[in-house]
This record gives structure tokens, C-alpha cells and sequence, in this order.
């Protein structure tokens, strides 16, 4: 069990064994907020219909029901089905006094209240909220260039997040095949959660490394051969492919997306950098400064 799925235990245990799902994800929010915790510790989140919101989280929810620790009595409440102590004291101690700290800080507030407190305190959560009269955030425009952005050590909302902050409104999968064993990042998954927020998903196998590709890759000179093979044999056949994305990326902000962090460490660098010698558009890697 993740220590962040140890921690959403604690959250329910702290408000007596049942808590709405609203209010629990606000809580994991203000807990993610807490400064110094590793990332594997809390979940990203992203401006959504009731302000913060992780899709992650709602996921490892009903994991937690399959597992028999929670029980999801409807669309609105979560109950503890079984005592969490066992499993919460393997958290770090000093993750677990922030825990704590958390609800018995909105142990009293009103529900209502702390959605409020949450909206006042994160103004861009309000962005994609229903109460149009309490957005206090709008979304981000930016010219046409050659973004790219990679998923490597995000959650899909953390990736989701990254791309309304840059003002992507159409993301690009140039992955050859579009499968992830992490949450969200299946096509399926990811055009459903891309159309959740206003933000078109294309894949484009075309432009992908064929996964024989790949085995063998061992260190900097056997990526180094791969990326050659890559701009020698895939990119002078896929005139039409290349072209066709230049169109997308000139028509609205569209990001190339991969799964490495580092672009100098994925074929979507050799790519982009084809579609910046065919167009002289400016190249952005979302995830630099």
C-alpha cells in the first residue's frame, strides 16, 4: 500500500470512520500543500468542479474498497470498512503528525467552510468551478509553439495541471503504444480525463519508436543509436505524419507528449526539433523553467 493511500486511511479514521468524499479530497489537498513531503507521500491535483480535485485519489479509493479497507456507501461518502491502525503506523512519524494536524485544524469547520477557506487560500483551483461567480482564475492563453512535456514521475494530474498552467488546450501522444500500467495514462484513461477538463487528446502512433526498438538500451550510447535509427528510418517516411501535427500545433497550444521527463532523453526532442527546422516555431519543454 502507498503511504498516500495509508494516509487517506487516516483522514477517514480522524472523522470518525465515515467522511464525504468532497471533504476528504480538500483534505488530502491541504495535506499535499504541506511543505518538504516526498511525492509518493500525497497526490497531485487539479482544478476540477468543486475546486481541487484528483482523479488519482478517486481511483485508489475504490482500490481501497476492492482491498477491503474502505467502503464507498455512494457517490458522496466514504466509511472506514475495517480498523486502519495497523497499516497507518507504518507512516512516517512526522508524516503522521501532519496528518493529524490537518483534521484536528478542520476538525469543527463546516464542509462548506473549508471549500471556501481552500478556494480563498488557492485561487487557481477555482478555475473550472461550477460556482462561475467564485472563479477567481482564468485559463491561461500562449501563442503557437513546439510544446513538448513528458509524464515521467507525475500522476496524470499533476500532468493535467501542468498543461491548463501552460495554456495547453490539445495534448499529442507520439508514444508508438499508448499503454501505462500507472493510473491515466492508458488512451482510454487519457482521453477521458483530457475531455474532463477541456483539453482535446490525439494520438499519433505514427511518430512512436516501435517497442523492438527499445530492449538493450543500456546507457547514453545505445540512446544515442536508437535516436539515429529514430530521425534515419521513422521521420523521412512520416512526411504526412510530421505535417499534419505542424497543422495541429499552429491551430491551438499543443503539447508532443512522451513518457521520459528529461525530452533530451526521448525521440519527441528529435521530433520536435524536425518541426522546428520545417517551421521556425519557437521550442518550449513544459517541465523546464
Amino acid at each position: 500500500m502507498f503511504s498516500r493511500q495509508r494516509a487517506i486511511l487516516r483522514l477517514v479514521a480522524n472523522e470518525g470512520g465515515k467522511i464525504s468524499r468532497l471533504r476528504l479530497v480538500k483534505l488530502a489537498f491541504l495535506l499535499s500543500r504541506e511543505v518538504g513531503w516526498p511525492r509518493a507521500n500525497i497526490y497531485d491535483f487539479v482544478p476540477y468542479k468543486r475546486g481541487p480535485f484528483s482523479f488519482t485519489l478517486y481511483h485508489e479509493l475504490r482500490s481501497l474498497e476492492r482491498d477491503g479497507w474502505l467502503a464507498l456507501q455512494d457517490e458522496h461518502n466514504v466509511e472506514a470498512a475495517c480498523l486502519a491502525t495497523l497499516e497507518t503506523s507504518f507512516l512516517d512519524s512526522g508524516f503522521l503528525d501532519a496528518i493529524d494536524q490537518i483534521s484536528n485544524r478542520y476538525r469543527t469547520t463546516d464542509t462548506s467552510v473549508l471549500i471556501d477557506d481552500v478556494y480563498q487560500a488557492y485561487p487557481w483551483f477555482t478555475l473550472n468551478s461550477e460556482a462561475l461567480h467564485k472563479r477567481a482564475a482564468t485559463r491561461p492563453t500562449v501563442s503557437p509553439a513546439v510544446y513538448t512535456v513528458g509524464y515521467e514521475g507525475l500522476m496524470v494530474d499533476g500532468l493535467l495541471d501542468l498543461l491548463i498552467r501552460n495554456g495547453i488546450r490539445r495534448l499529442i501522444d507520439v508514444r508508438c503504444n499508448p499503454i501505462a500500467r500507472r493510473y491515466g495514462f492508458h488512451k482510454s484513461t487519457m482521453t477521458k480525463l483530457c475531455g474532463n477538463l477541456d483539453i482535446e487528446y490525439i494520438h499519433v502512433a505514427s511518430l512512436g519508436i516501435p517497442s523492438a526498438w527499445r530492449v538493450d538500451l543500456s546507457d547514453d550510447s545505445s540512446y544515442e543509436r536508437l535516436f539515429g535509427r529514430y530521425e534515419n528510418e521513422v521521420l523521412p517516411r512520416q512526411h504526412d505524419s510530421i505535417e499534419h501535427v505542424i497543422e495541429l500545433l499552429k491551430e491551438m497550444p499543443s503539447a508532443l507528449m512522451c513518457m521520459e521527463a528529461d525530452h533530451l532523453c526521448c525521440h519527441r526532442s528529435r521530433l520536435a526539433a524536425e518541426i522546428v527546422r520545417r517551421t521556425s516555431l519557437p521550442l518550449r519543454e513544459l517541465r523546464q523553467p
